[in-house]
C-alpha cells in the first residue's frame, strides 16, 4: 500500500508540475526552413492568437516565433546573425547594442534539436522560451517587434521564409 501511495503522490506532483508550451493556446499562421547553401540550420513556425494578421499593427499581438535549429549554434553566433540581420534592416547602432545586451544572458548555445521561442504580448513585450523553460523577458517595447521584424519585414533578408511564415507559400 505505501509504495502504491508514493506511485500516486508521484504522479499527482509530475502531472501537476508539468508546463503547457508557451504557445499551446495560439494558432499556427505558418512555417517555413531557412537553409544556408547547402546546410539546414532551422525550422521556423509563426503562431498568433487572431484568426488573422493585418501586418504589423498592435492587433496582431500576442504573435510567437519559434525555431527548431537543425544544427548546433554557439550563442555568440546566434546573436551576431542577430545583429547583422538588424543592421540589414537600418537599425541605428544604439538600437542594436540596447537589444543585444539581455541575449547575451538569456541565450543558451543550441544543439541541434532545440526549439527557441519569443512570444512579442500586446505591449511589446517579449519572452524566451528554451522548449518549455522560461529563459526570461526582455522589457522594451521596442525589442519584440524588431526581433519579429527580421523575419516578417518586407526587408527581411530571407523573402520566401517570410511568405512561409505568413502561410502564403503552403
Amino acid at each position: 500500500m505505501g509504495k502504491l501511495c508514493i506511485a500516486a503522490v508521484s504522479l499527482w506532483l509530475s502531472c501537476s508540475m508539468a508546463v503547457a508550451a508557451p504557445i499551446d493556446a495560439m494558432r499556427k499562421v505558418g512555417e517555413g526552413q531557412m537553409s544556408y547553401l547547402f546546410w539546414d540550420v532551422y525550422r521556423a513556425s509563426l503562431y498568433s492568437s487572431g484568426q488573422t494578421l493585418q501586418g504589423s499593427a498592435e492587433s496582431d499581438y500576442p504573435l510567437a516565433l519559434q525555431i527548431q535549429y537543425l544544427r548546433d549554434i554557439d550563442s555568440d553566433v546566434l546573436i551576431e546573425a542577430t545583429q547583422d540581420q538588424w543592421q540589414h534592416l537600418a537599425y541605428s547602432d544604439e538600437q542594436i547594442s540596447r537589444w543585444s545586451q539581455p541575449l547575451n544572458t538569456l541565450w543558451p548555445d543550441i544543439q541541434q534539436g532545440d526549439v527557441l521561442t519569443i512570444i512579442v504580448d500586446e505591449q511589446g513585450m517579449s519572452d524566451f522560451y528554451h522548449g518549455d523553460t522560461a529563459l526570461g523577458r526582455v522589457d522594451s517595447r521596442d525589442f519584440g517587434p524588431a526581433f519579429l521584424a527580421i523575419w516578417l519585414s518586407e526587408n527581411t533578408t530571407e523573402p520566401e521564409l517570410r511568405q512561409a511564415l505568413l502561410g502564403a507559400a503552403q
